[in-house]
């Protein structure tokens, strides 16, 4: 099975195609279909003279806008999510093909990822099909897909969940939920791909945008019951001593206006529409 892999970049304000030599040190940039989706100003554009580097200079912003810009324009057999501080580790593009030849039933393969110092970057699950507690452990830049079935699927990112939008965070599980709530398979391949600098963790999860935002995604796909995981995950983050007793009632807070948020979005017909470019 001969397939042609397209890698999807969002990246914001570069001028010049330097910002790849890094990506791409460990493997022949000339081996890639690239697509690059540049979130910028008027005054900022990028170009490529590189006839397998296609440029998307965009005046919008949003993580969810730059990714399906990018997934619109992809014309490869097989899209791989990425971002502008990864860096590709040997072999991806065999590592990849191999993974798409020995799972031929799935729609989309995640891979895995190291940080700088070598360590998995999440401790992920045991390979094999995903369910929806597996796609929680999955960052946007180890998910690959057949380009065709989700087109023909319309799985696209969720416009208000991600970086730039309503709901800063959960952009990946929205996007691979929907995906299997349609009955699309999914299979982890447990090979490593990517390199990622060790910035999305613990540490975070108690912020107000990844409050805000986990509160509205299980608004979305468990109703009611996201009141519940609300209280739990407080007092989960007050156990694990990520805020103190004295933060408790503002964190709630915070969730609860995410859930009222994604209600008003879901009321006003607005929550699953696809942004029009």
């Amino acid at each position: 099975m001969s397939l042609r892999i397209e890698i999807l970049i969002s990246t914001m304000f570069k001028e010049d195609l330097n910002f790849l030599k890094p990506m791409f040190q460990y493997n022949n940039i000339n081996d890639f279909d690239i697509i690059i989706v540049n979130q910028t100003t008027e005054d900022k554009f990028l170009s490529s003279n590189n006839p397998k580097i296609k440029v998307f200079n965009s005046l919008e912003r949003g993580s969810p806008a730059s990714r399906n810009l990018a997934i619109q324009n992809a014309t490869k057999d097989i899209c791989l999510m990425s971002d502008d501080d990864i860096v590709y580790q040997p072999n991806v593009l065999e590592t990849i093909t191999k993974a798409y030849q020995e799972n031929s039933f799935a729609t989309m393969i995640s891979f895995e990822a190291i940080d700088e110092q070598g360590n998995k970057y999440i401790k992920y699950y045991p390979e094999g099909k995903h369910n929806k507690q597996t796609l929680k452990r999955i960052y946007t830049w180890v998910i690959t897909f057949k380009r065709s079935v989700f087109k023909d699927n319309e799985i696209y990112f969720n416009h208000y969940f991600g970086v730039g939008s309503v709901f800063k965070g959960v952009t990946e599980y929205v996007f691979l939920r929907n995906a299997l709530d349609k009955g699309l398979l999914m299979q982890h391949v447990s090979k490593t791909i990517v390199m990622h600098p060790n910035d999305s963790s613990g540490r975070r999860m108690a912020n107000d945008d990844a409050i805000h935002a986990r509160a509205a995604m299980h608004q979305r796909f468990y109703g009611n019951l996201s009141y519940l995981w609300l209280v739990k995950y407080i007092f989960f983050l007050l156990r694990q001593r990520f805020i103190t007793l004295s933060e408790v009632s503002y964190k709630f807070t915070i969730g609860l206006k995410g859930i009222k948020m994604y209600k008003q979005l879901k009321s006003e017909g607005k929550i699953n529409l696809l942004h029009e470019y």
